[in-house]
């Protein structure tokens, strides 16, 4: 009897072991061992060479000289780095799962074909090739990827075909000055007739941010540091500290842009360096720029150079009104032919049919009015202050008069023309700061009071059909 038992755990035994390795093997085809890999496992310290070829077949060569890499085709410029390393991370994550086709009549629909597809070509310092493929459509969060002079396609993690697809000046370096705004601590403007240069204090505002002291002031340029707009200094370091351009300008020359006899050289100081700017001619939205020390001509968007191209005298403080709601007695604004008469009376502004929260808005516009500029147009002619379109007067609880003479919108409708009574300055002031105040009696009328109550039924005959 014992010995029965004995064999019968014995064949247990060896039928739950047959049956374990039975499940664990792979069944008939299945892949066993780490998955192919059709491109080896690349590494960024070894890749010192990439050739990247756009679907248009457009080839771009990038090469590392030292440690920084380089456009060396289809001509010598810096590259940009942060387009370089977003290449050599997918690379280096590559990964490969299953084969899709061994067959070239797929290729099209996949986005690899021969001359039509983006070509990644990857060398070692040596000139070993470690990579040369294909990289196609995106399909189920693959990429397809093809090794060149191959048929094969395959799915792929980690690189993506936007990473490659770029025409030879999206790979240059498009950063003008880099460094870090806090550590600017110095900046001149000089516009020829007029200069400042300035110097950062230890001392900081209320508000945190940092103040300046003039070291030198001539022509319209700020005198004194009450005089000084603080804040239009911090807003020109930090642009300058991370200006790119838009575009490049090989085909032209500084005679041709403007910069021959630049209107403004910006100088700025940061850790001992300097950077220094040249500014001239525009075109359409682009304005021509160059470092001093280099050839290289760029073309960067307006809107970016905003905070920095400015003359010594839009460093002067361009507070045109700075009067709190609990500060003002009346205020009357005449625009187009119609006036809007506000009469603060305790905490409400009273005036001829007109809604509390409105008149609100309307004051709240005089509480901070800042210009953008000086204008350098003074013609009542041309900038409409002759025959103003419309006129702002506050009377304050000190009683104190401020005045304001609206004129014509600039060219791009941005902007207006404003005067201060009493002052010389024509004043350039953004539309929307100015429309927050510029109201018709219409503007200001109560909104119709909602219907209270249920909606009424319909009438008769307006029911459902039956």
């Amino acid at each position: 009897m014992e010995k029965k038992t004995i064999f019968a755990l014995i064949a247990v035994l060896v039928l739950g072991a047959g049956a374990f390795a039975v499940m664990r093997a792979p069944e008939k085809g299945q892949r066993q061992g780490p998955p192919p890999r059709p491109i080896p496992i690349l590494k960024t310290a070894e890749i010192t060479h990439l050739e990247v070829t756009t679907e248009k077949q457009e080839k771009t060569v990038l090469d590392k000289k030292g440690d920084k890499w380089r456009v060396t085709s289809p001509g010598d410029w810096p590259a940009d780095a942060a387009g370089v390393k977003s290449v050599l991370d997918g690379l280096e994550r590559l990964a490969f799962a299953d084969l899709v086709t061994e067959g070239a009549e797929k290729h099209a629909d996949l986005g690899v074909a021969d001359g039509k597809a983006q070509r990644v070509t990857v060398k070692n310092a040596s000139g070993t090739i470690l990579a040369d493929f294909y990289a196609g459509k995106t399909v189920s969060g693959f990429t397809m990827i093809r090794p060149a002079g191959k048929n094969d396609v395959w799915q792929a993690t980690g690189f993506f075909g936007y990473m490659a697809s770029r025409e030879a000046k999206a790979w240059r370096d498009h950063v003008i000055f880099e460094f870090a705004a806090t550590d600017g601590d110095k900046l001149t403007v000089d516009a020829g007739s007029s200069k400042l240069s300035l110097e950062k204090l230890t001392e900081k505002d209320t508000r945190g941010e940092a103040k300046w002291k003039i070291l030198e002031a001539t022509g319209d340029a700020p005198k004194t540091s009450d005089a000084l707009d603080g804040s239009q200094v911090n807003q020109a370091v930090q642009a300058f500290a991370t200006l790119r351009c838009n575009d490049f300008t090989d085909d032209k020359k500084p005679a041709d842009t403007g910069l021959a006899k630049p209107w403004l050289t910006l100088t700025a100081g940061a850790k001992g360096k300097s950077y220094t700017l040249l500014v001239g001619g525009s075109s359409g939205e682009d304005t021509w720029v160059k470092t001093a020390d280099a050839p290289q001509i760029y073309a960067v968007k307006k809107f970016a150079l905003e905070r920095l191209a400015h003359r010594p005298i839009d460093y002067r403080d361009k507070t045109l009104v700075k009067a709190k709601e609990t500060d003002l007695a009346t205020v009357e604004v005449t625009n187009a032919g119609q006036t809007v008469s506000l009469e603060h009376v305790g905490e409400k502004w009273k005036g001829k049919n007109v809604d509390e929260t409105k008149a609100k808005l309307l004051v709240g516009g005089f509480e901070n009015l800042q210009a953008a500029s000086f204008s350098e147009e003074k013609e009542p002619a041309k900038t409409g202050l002759g025959k103003p379109t419309a006129t702002a007067t506050l009377r304050l609880k000190d009683k104190s008069t401020v005045a304001l003479k609206i004129g014509a919108l600039t060219k791009d409708n941005l902007e207006y023309y404003v005067q201060k009574v009493g002052s010389p300055d024509v004043m350039m002031v953004k539309k929307f700061a100015v429309e927050r105040f510029l109201k018709k009696p219409a503007d200001l009328v109560p909104s119709a009071a909602a219907p209270h109550g249920p909606s009424p039924g319909p009438g008769p005959g307006l029911g459902k059909k039956r």
